[in-house]
């Protein structure tokens, strides 16, 4: 089965100069510290910047602890990318050299919290851990940001998702992506016009269409992108018009261009050249041979060009018609292979449902919460001092716990039998 979750590095080919790691789920449970190690180990040295595409709830505080060690200790430029972080992630992202948040993304920061049962020394112990946990993130907070520690645990007490402008107003990010700012498009464009590698059909994109209007009124001219007929004047009020244009042949004040001489003498000479010439006595001319025999010829010739386009006419549409059979065909195998793949995908989508169920179980134990470091359950004693002592409660709960113990206790009869 695939898996949706964790963490993955996109293709990296031999001309890249930039490592891309999607961080995607629950910190120490998809997202843990041993995989993201070795990735980073193996990112090569031609690479110069590594991109972090942060979607995470947050998770586990040491696990989140060893992988910001190892960001730090990269010699690459690194970036987060954040959609959304909270808890335990905002601190990864705040690892990075470079942090940016989506127009719609959202950031988080809260007191750390855990779990526990015990007496009244224990719940002390872990009080004093979590106040550690608290004064350590808002100190990281507030170097990489540069406000006080005491601003961030004031943010933290209050648990908030901030806006990506407050988000940047805090410091935790640098950049907000917006992938519909028309001011990023125009500068996209013009690298894409400068560079002179990119297909024509991007460089050739249409600007918006302006009008050239102008007041009825004061003749006040101005450009427009909106249509004449729907603006008033801004000094006078009056109905805004489309501008005339000039005609052919006339400049802008509609005057004509032509300086030729306009008394008609040479235009009735250009006439009287191309006068046919009559017989004096008003009769046809009858042709001469030659004439006859030069016609014929001239005939005959243009009838075999005739049919020369025609035969090429009817060739292309010959070769269409191939043509159009072959797309056909295409069209008929690719039709079967969509319902093919699209049956596959409905076995998949079932696949992924159930999967889907499981990972919900999972998520709602951490997300609730975020950031937490509850040791795990290792024994059935354990098991009991979690549950107060329940033994049916720490048997349902802890499933595993109970077989390990139940394991354990038939060795150990075996041993005594011996």
């Amino acid at each position: 089965m695939e898996t949706k979750q964790g963490i993955f590095m996109r293709e990296i080919t031999a001309e890249s100069k930039e490592a891309v790691i999607d961080v995607v789920g629950v910190i120490g449970w998809e997202v843990w510290f041993p995989a993201m190690r070795d990735m980073l180990h193996a990112i090569p040295d031609t690479i110069e910047r590594v991109i972090f595409d942060i979607y995470s709830p947050g998770g586990d505080v040491w696990e989140g602890n060893a992988i910001i060690q190892e960001i730090g200790a990269l010699k690459q430029t690194t970036v987060a990318k954040v959609q959304v972080a909270a808890s335990m992630a905002t601190l990864i992202a705040a690892a990075c050299d470079e942090r940016e948040i989506a127009s719609n993304g959202r950031w988080l920061i809260h007191n750390p919290w855990t779990m526990i049962q015990g007496d009244a020394g224990a719940m002390e112990k872990r009080a004093k851990e979590l106040r550690d946990c608290e004064n350590e993130a808002a100190a990281f907070y507030a170097t990489r940001t540069g406000k006080t520690a005491e601003e961030m645990l004031a943010l933290m007490e209050e648990e908030r998702w901030l806006t990506p402008q407050e988000s940047m107003d805090f410091g935790f990010v640098q950049k907000i992506n917006d992938p519909f700012d028309v001011a990023a498009f125009a500068a996209v464009r013009s690298e894409i016009e400068k560079s002179g590698k990119w297909p024509v059909a991007l460089v050739e994109i249409p600007a918006l269409e302006t009008f050239d209007c102008e007041c009825i009124k004061c003749g006040e001219a101005i450009k427009s992108e909106k249509h004449c007929k729907d603006l008033k004047c801004e000094k006078c009020g009056g109905q805004m018009r489309r501008k005339e244009r000039p005609g052919p042949g006339e400049d802008t004040k509609g005057e004509s261009k032509n300086d030729a001489d306009t008394t008609g003498t040479e235009s009735e000479a250009a006439k009287d050249d191309v006068q046919p010439v009559k017989p004096e006595d008003g009769k046809p001319v009858e042709m001469s041979q030659d004439y006859k025999n030069g016609f014929a010829a001239g005939d005959a010739d243009a009838s075999h060009r005739i049919n020369l386009e025609f035969e090429k006419k009817i060739e292309g549409l010959t070769s269409i018609a191939g043509l159009a059979t072959a797309e056909k065909t295409k069209r008929d195998d690719l039709i079967k292979k969509m319902q093919s793949e699209r049956d596959q995908a409905l076995a998949r989508i079932e696949t992924l449902q159930k999967s889907l169920k499981e990972s919900s179980e999972h998520l709602t134990k951490l997300l609730s919460g975020g950031m937490t470091f509850s040791a795990p359950i290792e024994s059935f004693e354990e098991a009991m001092n979690a549950c107060g002592g329940d033994y049916a409660k720490a048997r349902k709960e802890y499933p595993e716990a109970f077989r390990m113990q139940r394991e354990h206790d038939r060795e150990k009869r075996g041993r005594k039998g011996k």
